[in-house]
């Protein structure tokens, strides 16, 4: 497993974090998808803030989006 700098493991769990704040935290299915798709985003070397976040929302958008939401939210 790749080692990542301190900065970084932090960077990745406020990602987390945030990104996970509307799951319901009995949810770990849900919590542990969006931190693969933030790891995966940290092993290819998009490691900031920024980089980690949209990682994790378009885990959730692939995980529990469907077409008609994903609409209804644009409209708004």
């Amino acid at each position: 497993m790749k080692q990542f700098d301190s900065q970084t493991v932090m960077a990745m769990r406020a990602a987390l974090d945030e990104v996970c704040r509307h799951i319901p935290a009995n949810s770990n299915s849900a919590r542990t998808f969006v931190a693969s798709r933030i790891l995966e985003c940290a092993s290819r070397g998009e490691q900031t803030y920024d980089d980690l976040m949209l990682a994790g929302r378009r885990a959730v958008l692939d995980r529990f989006a469907d077409v008609e939401s994903v609409r209804a939210m644009l409209m708004k």
